[in-house]
């Protein structure tokens, strides 16, 4: 990683966020990363370094972040996950997809911006192939969260093909952090199981016994 650059991670509280603001803060510098968040935040993530109150949604807030301090990457996390997407639709879809292009639109004229965008492989549904998945196949998703990862893919590449905007993404499992709460995803269990056998002694799993979910 180069020693010029300058990362801002959007939505850095979630699971994913935690960890990779520290990462990055060890790679890249503390002095050059800095954590943004819808809500205010408390212990390493804003103590350590640089923090910001940031909503995606505000696009000309997210602007004026990136040229105040000179940012040279983005990484958006900021998102509705998949369990509570499905309780809250239109909301999910308009954080995931708004968020995202405000950032694609201001890397249109920033050319630049290196944007990292995660996917899922919520993208896939009940009719793609389950072994060997490959890269191109069938993708008809079943969830809102997923419906919003695979248009976002398409509007990514579209970015990049027709205005030459750098942006990159891998679909992603499930992930969780110990260090995060859960944050409404279809994995949360794997993390609560832990933080309710601590506060409560006890974890009812709302999966059937045969269910199996990819995770990292």
């Amino acid at each position: 990683m180069g020693s010029k650059e300058k990362i801002l991670v959007l939505g850095s509280a979630g699971q994913i966020g935690t960890d990779l603001v520290a990462q990055l803060r060890k790679d890249a510098g503390t002095e050059n990363v800095w954590a943004a968040d819808v809500k205010d935040q408390q212990g390493d993530l804003k103590d350590k370094g640089h923090f910001m109150m940031l909503d995606v949604l505000d696009g000309k807030a997210m602007y004026e972040a990136i040229q105040k301090n000179n940012i040279t990457q983005v990484y958006l996390l900021a998102a509705l996950l998949s369990a509570t997407a499905e309780q809250k639709m239109k909301a999910a879809w308009k954080l995931n997809m708004e968020g995202l292009f405000n950032l694609l639109d201001i890397a249109r004229e920033n050319k630049h911006l290196r944007i990292f965008w995660p996917s899922s492989i919520a993208v896939f549904g009940n009719t793609t192939p389950k072994q060997h998945t490959p890269q191109h196949t069938v993708m008809e998703p079943s969830t809102v969260y997923g419906i919003s990862k695979q248009v976002g893919e398409r509007w990514c590449e579209y970015y990049h093909e027709k205005f030459g905007v750098d942006v990159r993404s891998i679909r992603y499992p499930g992930l969780i952090s110990y260090k995060t709460a859960p944050g409404g995803g279809t994995t949360d269990y794997a993390v609560d199981i832990y933080l309710q056998a601590v506060e409560t002694g006890r974890y009812t799993c709302y999966l059937s016994k045969d269910t199996r979910l990819p995770m990292m």
